[in-house]
């Protein structure tokens, strides 16, 4: 009698399968539920069309801008920091910085400088500009 080997035509126990090695997808940090809270606030106190806050041109569609983003983005939406913005001064260096400027001393007319670097965490008032 011929034995012949059955393993690769039926096999009542399932081999395990190798499992190839897959390349390791970055997973992207999802918001959290206070950011996205904050977020749905602010969306609807804002109007999407307008005039910018800093070239006074009407647009049909403007960026809300945190002034103060980073780690105080989420200061910056509940302080009112949002300044509602063009595309082009809102693709601006020169002018970014020049509205951190103007919303500190904006917010120094009601509160003082203290108050203000307790939330942001730094004075942006008579910084010495970095020379490359």
């Amino acid at each position: 009698m011929i034995v012949t080997d059955l393993s690769n035509s039926f096999n009542p126990c399932p081999k395990q399968k190798v499992k190839e090695k897959q390349e390791e997808v970055k997973v992207i940090k999802k918001k959290s539920n206070k950011l996205a809270k904050l977020e749905r606030q602010r969306d609807k106190k804002i109007v999407k069309y307008g005039e910018c806050e800093y070239c006074h041109r009407k647009f049909k569609h403007l960026d809300p801008h945190e002034v103060y983003g980073g780690s105080n983005r989420k200061r910056s939406m509940t302080n009112g920091f949002v300044k509602m913005l063009c595309r082009e001064c809102h693709s601006n260096n020169k002018i970014v910085e020049q509205l951190k400027i103007d919303t500190q001393k904006e917010f120094e007319k009601t509160h003082t400088r203290e108050e203000f670097i307790k939330i942001v965490g730094q004075s942006f008032i008579g910084r010495r500009k970095r020379k490359c």
